[in-house]
């Protein structure tokens, strides 16, 4: 008995090391793989969410990388004669006419959590990216919106004399591609009509209209509005949020009819707050629809290995049937379809004006491109759009959640021009045969998408890092309870619970073999 209790002290010693570095290496990968690693994780995105100066985040957002087409598509009315006697508009499309576009954010200003910046916008036309025939020299017909300007002044009371000059213009005006986007077209007929005795006053003070007209008229290479954001400093979950647009921290009064409708919400768009969920709803303000709008989880998806989630922009949006959507209904007497009732102000579901919100206030109405979510009877007042479809008229936004990087992201409009026969206008004649319509000028396809460096980096640094370490934390799991087995069994095995079951289970249970016992007595040899 002596010798065997340095043995057995030796085995007691032996499986309780194995048992203990079994659990020291389970605990430890479990706490790597639930604790560890994400905290060193989220707190290494906190550190680099944050708009601060010297920062790569700064850097990377004030000239992005990104790769950003912008693709118009330009429709021509066929029919003006026609339409003018009361048909439907017949339009066809020509394009794209694509432009490489680059951005910056001029920054003016850095103080107390917010950063105050410029855009400037740079449109490089790209024959190569754009279709065989597509050449800024191209003429199509469109809509004349100084002659609205003036249906709509006729249509004053007190301004009816403004219905003379009509007699001196046209409905629809022939001009250049490139004149109907960024070079601006001089209307023909504006000197002649402004020249006319007390028409100079409507031009200059009531209407101001412009020299030149063109949708994206001085917005190439020029400086933009000014926008106040927050660099995330005091709370990472507001990086990116507008605080004030040209000054403002709320719109214009007379843009929309109530307040709610003129919150600024969200980001501009390019930068979002990391941690992003799926029941989050992405709020964007954009400067070009004078509003904020709203875009919803859809589904989660794969971009080039990394998963990401979906957000679109739902049909809600654009639905003025909608309490939430009433402040962005103006009063107006116009009346375009049977939808419009006599005390109605709102546009048919997704259409949205913002004459309001420009310079002289073109009569511009804003939807999704071939009017997808709209009632029916818009969709079908146009001959010559295609069928709408939500993968490719829809507003996209493809997003890294935990960084809140846009790894794609696909914006989408379609400009439309009113075209109104006024109220009460005795000439020109024409005006009363035509049926006012809204007609499609240009369908514009603005498409962004991350750059192969920073898509790389955010894979080497985030994804391929963080699965590296979940790995090791696999490993030791792994290893621990293969240890911790080993352990158990060696403790088992030095117990004897190995040898009670083999006797109890094995040897007991044969019975033995009956003494021999000779025949005749003693045997004898």
């Amino acid at each position: 008995m002596p010798e065997k209790k340095p043995t057995q002290w030796r085995w007691r010693t032996v499986c309780s090391l194995i048992v203990g570095l079994g659990f020291l290496l389970l605990i430890l990968g479990l706490s790597l793989y639930f604790f560890i690693i994400p905290f060193v994780v989220d707190s290494k995105i906190r550190e680099n969410s944050q708009l601060l100066e010297g920062s790569r985040l700064m850097e990377e957002w004030k000239t992005p990388k990104y790769n950003m087409l912008f693709k118009l598509y330009v429709y021509s009315v066929k029919n003006p004669d026609e339409f003018m006697a009361g048909d439907k508009p017949v339009v066809t499309g020509m394009g794209p006419y694509t432009f490489r576009e680059k951005m910056e954010h001029k920054v003016i200003g850095v103080k107390d959590g917010k950063v105050k910046y410029k855009i400037i916008s740079n449109y490089h036309f790209d024959p190569e990216l754009s279709c065989l025939t597509c050449i800024l020299g191209n003429r199509v017909w469109v809509p004349n919106m100084i002659y609205q300007k003036f249906v709509e002044a006729a249509s004053t009371p007190g301004m009816e004399a403004a219905a003379t000059t009509l007699l001196s213009q046209t409905a629809f005006l022939e001009v250049e591609v490139g004149e109907l986007l960024f070079d601006g077209y001089k209307d023909p007929f504006l000197d002649k009509v402004c020249d006319i005795p007390f028409m100079n006053f409507v031009c200059d003070s009531i209407l101001d209209l412009p020299d030149r007209i063109g949708f994206f008229f001085e917005k190439n290479n020029t400086i933009g509005s000014t926008f106040e954001i927050s660099d995330g400093s005091q709370s990472v979950e507001t990086l990116g949020r507008v605080l004030t647009w040209n000054d403002k921290s709320i719109l214009d009064e007379s843009w929309w009819s109530s307040k709610d409708a003129r919150i600024l919400r969200g980001s501009a768009g390019a930068l979002f707050p990391p941690f992003i969920k799926k029941q989050d709803r992405l709020w964007v303000f954009v400067e070009q629809l004078c509003r904020s709008i709203y875009l919803d989880f859809e589904e989660e998806i794969e971009y080039k290995g990394i998963p990401a989630y979906r957000f679109v922009l739902p049909a809600s949006v654009f639905d003025s049937s909608l309490n939430e959507n009433k402040g962005f209904c103006n009063p107006t007497e116009k009346r375009f379809f049977s939808s419009q009732g006599e005390s109605d102000d709102c546009w048919p579901k997704g259409l949205l004006e913002i004459s309001k919100c420009q310079r002289s206030q073109p009569p511009i109405i804003i939807s999704l491109p071939n009017f997808l979510y709209a009632d029916d009877e818009v969709s079908q007042s146009v001959v010559g759009l295609n069928k709408s479809e939500v993968a490719r008229d829809s507003i996209i936004v493809d997003i890294e959640p935990r960084t809140g990087v846009v790894l794609k992201a696909q914006r989408r409009s379609q400009v439309n021009i009113e075209m109104w026969k006024g109220k009460d206008i005795k000439f020109p004649a024409n005006l009363k045969k035509m049926k006012s319509s809204i007609v499609p000028v240009l369908i514009v396809h603005e498409d962004v998408e991350i750059d192969n460096n920073s898509l790389n980096m955010l894979r080497s640094e985030l994804i391929e890092t963080e699965r590296l370490a979940l790995i090791v934390a696999k490993f030791f799991m792994f290893v621990g309870f293969l240890t911790l087995i080993v352990g158990f069994v060696l403790t088992f095995y030095w117990m004897g619970v190995f040898n009670s079951c083999l006797s109890r289970h094995g040897v007991h249970n044969i019975d033995p073999l009956p003494n021999y016992v000779p025949k005749n007595g003693v045997e004898k040899i």
